[in-house]
């Protein structure tokens, strides 16, 4: 019996395709697209490993490091790598996290009491000076922890290494704004 000839591998078409666009019936090279140098590429890459190019490459078979961190500071490094095998934050992560949660509390905070205030205000028999008045002074309250959240954001952005991970500061009129809340009851709103 006759054996049937292989037919040719993915790689072997790509490779005489490429070969036949190469060298247009005009004699004049053409540049190549990128498809023609992925499949170029593709092809080296199977010729090499085919050849063994990459049989006796240094590491062979041993784990790849990846604790390394290549944004990291080399005066950093130890550092780093003592707080994290004892298991151990740095300071201005667990700064930023508490901030973030108390910015998170301070929003629903402003936003449970705008719902209070909002069915209070419905009612028919509601004192509306008196909620008025008391959220004016809820507001002027408001004020106040924004203020120190503010200073505690300042403070912490100083801290940061990485400027990306700065807070924005937190301003009363836009989380009023974000909630559908007004700034004051009344006529005035």
């Amino acid at each position: 019996m006759t054996e049937k000839p292989k037919p040719p591998s993915p790689s072997q078409v790509r490779a005489e395709r490429q070969r036949a666009a190469e060298v247009p019936p005009s004699g004049v090279r053409r540049p190549r697209d990128l498809d023609e140098w992925q499949d170029f590429i593709s092809q080296a890459i199977e010729d090499a490993m085919r050849d063994g190019a990459f049989d006796n490459l240094p590491g062979k078979g041993k784990p790849l490091n990846l604790n390394e961190n290549p944004n990291e500071p080399p005066d950093m490094a130890m550092a780093n790598k003592i707080l994290k095998n004892n298991d151990v934050t740095p300071p201005w992560i667990g700064d930023r996290k508490k901030l973030l949660e108390d910015v998170e509390s301070l929003r629903a905070d402003i936003s449970q009491r705008w719902e209070w205030m909002r069915t209070d205000w419905a009612a028919p028999t509601a004192d509306r000076a008196r909620l008025a008045a008391r959220w004016t002074g809820q507001i002027a309250v408001w004020t106040g922890q924004i203020d120190k959240l503010n200073s505690r954001i300042l403070d912490l952005n100083l801290t940061l290494p990485i400027w990306r991970m700065e807070l924005l500061r937190v301003h009363l009129a836009d989380e009023l704004a974000r909630i559908g809340a007004a700034q004051k009851l009344g006529g005035e709103e």
